[in-house]
């Protein structure tokens, strides 16, 4: 368990019509319950169907990832069998640095993840320009 002063939240949304993930992260980073996170959305029915995931990071602090981010690319490998591309949205220096080394840790073992600080770049990296509106409207009631 975590002891932190604002607690860290997770939610998401899956949007089968786009076989997309959107999930939206706050407060500060806890890996017990990211990980408890994790094993409640993959086990959804509809995770199976997902190739596309967008990942709102622009309201939590994430120095304790930057710490042990090596426990999530473990697990990563070893848990999470779907294969998609991860769109983070950072708006900071501090996220943007932790972000772009998880990132290339990731993506040397084959995996796709990119990071951005718009929707707008976001959604052209996973191919679904026309869709902005909704997908902000999807991000601002998580």
């Amino acid at each position: 368990m975590c002891v932190t002063m604002k607690m860290m939240n997770a939610n998401y949304t899956i949007v089968k019509d786009y076989n997309l993930l959107v999930q939206k992260y706050t407060g500060v980073f806890c890996f017990t319950e990211f990980f408890e996170y994790l094993k409640k959305a993959t086990a959804d029915p509809d995770w199976k169907i997902v190739n596309k995931i967008i990942t709102d990071l622009r309201d939590i602090n994430l120095d304790a990832f930057y710490n042990d981010m090596d426990n999530f690319v473990k697990y990563r490998k070893e848990n999470i069998k779907n294969s998609y591309v991860n769109v983070f949205i950072v708006n900071s220096p501090l996220s943007t640095a932790v972000i772009h080394l998880y990132k290339e840790k990731l993506n040397s073992k084959k995996y796709r993840y990119e990071y951005c600080s718009t929707i707008k770049y976001t959604l052209a990296l996973l191919g679904l320009e026309d869709k902005q509106e909704e997908i902000e409207s999807i991000i601002e009631k998580l």
